[in-house]
């Protein structure tokens, strides 16, 4: 696990699980194009317009295979490790092969297409210089680059391009301290020379003035290595990293033991993250290691790791899956392999706001190791999305899970706090506008993270051997994360509480004024950013969600205590604080409409609110500024529970905190099936069309993200509550079972269906069409449809 694909926000991205390393990574452009330049291929983004990316295949650890379609180009990237005696982290290769989608009819005078594959090796610690094309003499098989360092000892980057294109490889070394920015970097390049070196081919059909080419130098001390082929389609490389190539490598323990101590206390629980320096083949010289995994005896081992996957699928998904339409199994495939091909290595320090004087303060240097939502959008961390993510990768490798699981509890501050959004090192950094980048010590989310975690608990308490190997390992992960997991559930106790006892309140909610830009606060906190709470913020606000997030954390915080022999005491002590979060009486008192039958928020709240056009002059009579504000009218804000009822509503049932005999459960389900609240044929949408905020803007630019749109993650935590209540015998057992199968067609048919049309899964769904839109493609949260394909819900 030292090396993968760990740079998600990257069309192709590897890194070791190291603070400072070695990174890789994959650059293109259309050398015939005048614009190739400008549209150079490299962090993964929406603008670039791809009609389709995305791992197809993606076992978390060893194997993938991404399919890439560029315009006219179709790219795949291969990625396979091997291990061998004496190698820290072992040997790894990747296969770029690119073709045309449409090529040119027999006889056609059209030319084949070309493009320019660029590969890159670069050395975060700035140590000793790369040593660039020692030997390089167009020779199909080349050690293009070599290098030291911690915790991989000598290594080698080869090249095998198979002869037909191997003259044509270029080079540059450049020494740089950033690595956030090296697509300008080649730019840059690119751009300043002109074209001498070019053939006369080559040069007609380049662009005028730039020479499209590296130019064959090195600065000294070079810690950045790109190496360029350009050739006509079909074009296939194989470039082959090599670590430890020392005959004997008396070292190599020292290295290991070196890194280890860079592993978390957490980290070290996991039972996954020391690598064997004895495993694999025996040793073998650095020829036959390159050979192992170049040319056709790479394409043998990429055979025999994609029918690995496909027969590890099947075992762990396959026999849950009855559609005989396969396009599902290809759809879940790719669902689970996006996921764990997003998963990121993420070092640095946090930007945290001081609650005394405000001003920002860099955190400690923290390690990441996560799943991120969205590789286009979203390349980092968030703890609200890895509670979820965590739900199906556990069920995929459970070590895995726990690895990341290790990675976010060790975050926690002294206080008990993690941050929201983890925003760690340069490459992160620089995808967040500014005024995202600070987080504040006294704003949640909601610890989502209980999810897998009660899953465990529940899978530990209930194992009758606690001898076999997953049991043992996960019961020493909670007693491991047990006193992280207390100090952080009592850190949301003394910090989110509400008003009255027994209620919780999200901070983060600014005060409203008078003229404001925005019809409702938001409420990022929460997660659900945009919902409406009450009309104007303030300290009266009691939030349901929030109550039933800390029922559900002390449940599982319970189960945990029994499970890793906490003092009888102390058990007792948070059992009967679950009790007392989970007494739908008291739940009642905070929230319940009895009127209506649905839960709502309390706050200082009015309806007469509006976003009405507002003009600012000069002295002189001119428009200088023109906006759309928020216009308060009578009657006045007063303390009352907020009429907006959609996902916040529902929490009571979907952590199951309802009784199934409750007249309070009926009631939801009631409302559930109105077409006119919130049932859609698409899914159950966040907001009920009944309330005045349903589908509004909440600013002039802001369109309504959590009002109407259909989101994976509640309709996932909706099916797992209704399946649940279908299987307890009393008066709602039918109604749930029958939401229960309806509401799962429509989810799998919309969003297979959108799949098909778009080939990616989306951050949502609108609720009148089934579109996907947001940021795409969204593998995060909605790679849950594969648990929900399997029926695989989670216990709490």
């Amino acid at each position: 696990m030292l090396w993968g694909t760990y740079r998600p926000g990257l069309y192709l991205g590897l890194r070791m699980r190291h603070p400072q390393g070695l990174v890789a990574g994959l650059m293109w452009f259309n050398p015939d194009r005048e614009d190739g330049l400008i549209n150079i291929r490299h962090l993964a983004q929406e603008r670039d317009g791809l009609e389709k990316y995305g791992w197809e295949a993606h076992d978390g650890q060893q194997y993938g295979r991404q399919e890439l379609f560029d315009g006219n180009m179709h790219l795949t990237t291969s990625l396979t490790k091997r291990f061998c005696q004496g190698c820290v982290g072992g040997d790894w290769a990747v296969r770029l092969h690119a073709e045309e989608r449409d090529r040119p009819a027999e006889g056609s005078s059209r030319p084949p297409q070309r493009t320019s594959l660029l590969f890159y090796i670069a050395d975060e610690k700035l140590q000793a210089g790369l040593e660039l094309m020692p030997k390089h003499s167009g020779d199909v098989r080349s050690v293009v680059a070599k290098g030291s360092g911690s915790p991989v000892g000598s290594w080698a980057l080869h090249l095998y391009t198979g002869g037909a294109q191997s003259s044509k490889v270029r080079h540059l070394g450049v020494r740089t301290t950033h690595f956030h920015n090296l697509t300008d970097v080649l730019r840059n390049e690119l751009a300043s020379g002109d074209s001498t070196a070019m053939t006369s081919s080559s040069r007609r059909r380049s662009t005028g003035g730039t020479k499209q080419q590296l130019g064959n130098t090195a600065d000294a001390s070079s810690n950045l290595a790109i190496f360029q082929v350009t050739g006509e389609l079909p074009l296939t490389l194989d470039f082959v990293f090599t670590g430890s190539i020392a005959p004997e490598d008396s070292q190599a323990a020292d290295r290991l033991a070196s890194w280890q101590d860079q592993l978390s206390f957490l980290e070290r629980t996991v039972h996954y993250c020391t690598p064997s320096l004895k495993g694999g083949p025996p040793k073998e010289s650095l020829a036959q290691r390159f050979n192992a995994l170049s040319g056709t005896a790479l394409t043998q081992v990429l055979q025999d790791a994609k029918q690995a996957f496909e027969r590890r699928f099947q075992q762990v998904f396959g026999g849950t899956h009855h559609s005989e339409d396969k396009s599902d199994t290809v759809m879940s495939k790719a669902a689970l392999s996006n996921m764990l091909g997003g998963i990121g290595y993420f070092f640095g320090t946090s930007d945290v706001r001081d609650p005394v004087t405000g001003a920002a303060t860099r955190s400690w240097p923290a390690a990441l190791f996560s799943a991120v939502p969205s590789r286009s959008f979203f390349p980092r961390g968030f703890i609200w999305d890895e509670g979820f993510h965590q739900l199906l990768v556990m069920q995929w490798d459970k070590r895995l899970s726990r690895d990341v699981l290790a990675h976010w509890l060790d975050l926690l501050s002294q206080d008990g706090w993690i941050a929201r959004e983890q925003i760690l090192g340069e490459e992160a950094r620089a995808r967040v506008p500014a005024d995202f980048l600070v987080q504040s010590p006294d704003v949640a989310n909601p610890p989502t993270l209980f999810l897998s975690l009660a899953d465990m608990a529940q899978r530990v308490a209930s194992t009758s051997s606690q001898q076999e190997s997953d049991t043992q390992e996960e019961l020493a992960f909670l007693k491991a994360a047990y006193p992280r997991l207390l100090a952080w559930f009592q850190w949301f106790k003394r910090t989110q509480t509400g008003p009255v006892p027994g209620s919780f309140r999200w901070r983060g909610r600014e005060h409203a004024v008078q003229w404001d830009p925005e019809l409702n606060k938001k409420t990022f906190a929460s997660g659900l950013d945009d919902y409406p709470r009450s009309s104007h913020p303030s300290a009266l606000e009691r939030h349901v969600d929030l109550l039933c997030w800390m029922a559900l954390a002390s449940r599982a915080l319970a189960t945990i205590a029994s499970s890793v022999g906490i003092p009888q005491q102390e058990v007792k002590a948070i059992q009967e604080t679950a009790q007392r979060l989970s007494d739908v009486s008291r739940l009642n008192e905070l929230h319940y409409h009895a009127a209506s039958g649905q839960y709502r928020d309390w706050g200082n709240h009015t309806e007469a609110t509006s976003m009405q056009w507002a003009e600012w002059k000069s002295p002189e009579g001119q428009v200088v500024r023109r906006a759309l504000v928020r216009i308060v009218g009578k009657p006045d804000p007063s303390p009352q529970l907020v009429p907006h009822f959609g996902y916040v509503g529902l929490f009571p049932m979907l952590m199951r905190i309802l009784p199934a005999d409750s007249t309070e459960l009926a009631g939801l389900l009631r409302a559930i099936a109105d077409p006119e609240e919130l049932w859609a044929e698409y899914g159950l949408r966040s907001l009920s069309k009944s309330s005045s905020i349903y589908n509004k803007h909440n600013t002039e630019h802001d369109a309504p993200y959590w009002r109407a749109p259909v989101w994976l993650n509640i309709n996932f935590l909706a099916l797992s509550a209704l399946k649940h209540y279908s299987q307890i015998p009393g008066r709602s057992q039918q109604a749930a079972a029958e939401l229960y199968t309806s509401l799962r067609s429509r989810i799998l048919s919309n969003v297979e269906n959108v799949y098909q049309d778009t080939g990616y899964l989306w951050e949502n769904y609108r609720d009148d069409t089934g579109t996907g839109q947001g940021s795409h493609p969204f593998t995060g949260w909605t790679a849950l449809i594969v648990l929900i394909q399997g029926e695989t819900y989670f216990n709490v």
